[in-house]
């Protein structure tokens, strides 16, 4: 570096390292009498590696200083090619940095190196990602071995999703989705925010993945539980394809009790928080399946509360759940709306002629644990004359408490709304103005007389008169007005 040597009489002692279109021609005379590498070395391959490593170093290290000025092609194109040959680590590294190699050149010698997955980069960098596609999809088919990247698959998901051409995602979407439906949908799912809104229409993608149950459901939930989208067409299919799935599953023998539990709460999660989809449609396809829990969901957006709380007593006989629907469906209702529905989950364990004990149980547990959820003056009229007064006491007790606080509560509420009042009214004396001083000098605007009393008028011109005058003014005004009209009138 010091004695300003032309870097590439350096490089051109290595054959083929120089690119095909390099202007470069040795200095005359020569500088050494060497005519390459294998004439200094005399064929030693060790001192030629040992060349090869230096060489390397060098290149790296002048590549980005004045050395390098007016020959960064050829700098860069030789520093690739040693890469590639050695299988160096940093190959990757100087093709996804800024680099000048030349693309001939660098591809031809990539190529017959068989450093595929690197050439593909190099075809991306210099704005071939078809090409870079091909060869990457080449390699993980098994036409062409590279071994460069054990996850070559997941990396050319990912190079689909940020790629902006929209034509080569959908060339390879289905090469994709044949692979692995649920990682390859993030080709859809997980694109840049703006181009998701923007330039792929939502309904066009779930037409193409009819195919791909796995991965339409995914794009489906993608749509309705991250996007949110408020779309009735949506949240419908999403159920269906779930409700589709589930009977799927349990006509199989095979052992998916997993798959199974996992897809039936998603449906239930999505039929409680939704009230976009098509309940009556939905409730149409459960009919006569096993799938009482949802039909009860379905039954509680219709408003039809009694149906739903006899499936889940009479026919799941789960009483917890029973409770838990009381206590969900009147999430964000007020006090008298869940209270109906308590009172209508009470009567279904009372219907009249049922005599099974685990209900009367259920029943009195109800009462029991939910007292403030009552009004303790219906219970009373419904519950059986059998039942004693100690199988209620804790409901009993919580309904005197109940009680109580609810008088307590409303006294302390009367007694602040009562301050408050009184805060206000002493506020309002307060603002009425500054206060008025008689003395032996102050006198009537009317009669001109002085005030013999502490008793007065005060206009508000800030006027003060005795209250006789002013009553003697008041009534001039109202004759002087009469007067006034009856001459009008004439």
């Amino acid at each position: 570096r010091s004695g300003q040597l032309d870097v590439r009489e350096l490089i051109s002692l290595y054959p083929f390292l120089l690119p095909t279109s390099s202007s470069f021609i040795r200095s005359h005379p020569p500088l050494h009498e060497y005519a390459d590498l294998n004439q200094l070395t005399q064929g030693d391959q060790e001192k030629m590696t040992k060349c090869k490593r230096f060489l390397m170093s060098y290149l790296n290290e002048v590549r980005s200083t004045e050395v390098a000025n007016g020959y960064k092609e050829d700098i860069d194109t030789a520093l690739l090619k040693l890469y590639a040959e050695a299988n160096h680590e940093s190959l990757l590294d100087l093709l996804v940095s800024e680099n000048f190699c030349l693309l001939t050149d660098s591809a031809a010698w990539l190529e017959k190196h068989k450093k595929y997955f690197a050439l593909g980069l190099l075809y991306h960098y210099n704005g071939q990602d078809a090409a870079a596609l091909q060869l990457w999809v080449k390699i993980v088919d098994g036409d062409i071995e590279d071994s460069t990247r054990s996850d070559l698959y997941e990396y050319i998901v990912d190079f689909l999703t940020f790629c902006s051409d929209q034509d080569l995602v959908w060339k390879y979407y289905e090469w994709i989705l044949q692979k692995n439906e649920e990682v390859g949908i993030q080709i859809f799912t997980k694109r840049p925010l703006e181009e998701r809104e923007k330039k792929i229409n939502p309904d066009d993608i779930i037409s193409c993945l009819n195919k791909y149950p796995k991965a339409r459901v995914k794009y489906l939930e993608h749509l309705v539980l991250e996007r949110k989208i408020e779309k009735e067409k949506y949240h419908t299919h999403l159920a269906v394809l779930y409700l589709e799935a589930i009977t799927q599953l349990k006509s199989e023998t095979t052992d998916n009790c997993t798959e199974t539990t996992e897809l039936l709460l998603k449906l239930r999660s999505l039929l409680r928080k939704s009230d976009l989809y098509r309940i009556r449609f939905i409730l149409d396809k459960i009919q006569g399946t096993d799938l009482h829990m949802e039909s009860a969901i379905l039954y509680g957006k219709l408003e039809e509360h009694e149906k739903a709380l006899h499936i889940l007593v009479h026919e799941l006989k789960d009483f917890h759940a029973a409770e838990e629907y009381c206590i969900w469906n009147s999430e964000n209702r007020d006090m008298q709306y869940r209270r109906r529905l308590f009172h209508m989950l009470l009567s279904v364990y009372l219907t009249p002629g049922t005599s099974d004990c685990a209900l009367v149980m259920a029943a009195v547990d109800l009462l029991n644990n939910h007292a403030a959820e009552f009004d303790a003056g219906l219970v009373l009229q419904v519950v059986p004359d059998s039942w004693s007064v100690q199988l209620l006491s804790p409901f009993l007790a919580g309904a005197v408490r109940q009680s109580i606080h609810t008088k307590r509560m409303t006294q302390v509420a009367l007694g602040l709304a009562q301050a408050e009042n009184l805060i206000y009214k002493h506020e309002k004396v307060k603002q009425r103005g500054t206060p008025i001083v008689l003395s032996d000098k102050k006198v009537c605007q009317v009669c001109q007389n002085p005030f013999c009393e502490p008793v007065f008028v005060r206009y508000p011109n800030g006027s003060v008169v005795h209250m006789h005058c002013a009553a003697s003014r008041h009534l001039n005004s109202n004759v002087t007005h009469h007067s006034s009209s009856s001459s009008n009138q004439t």
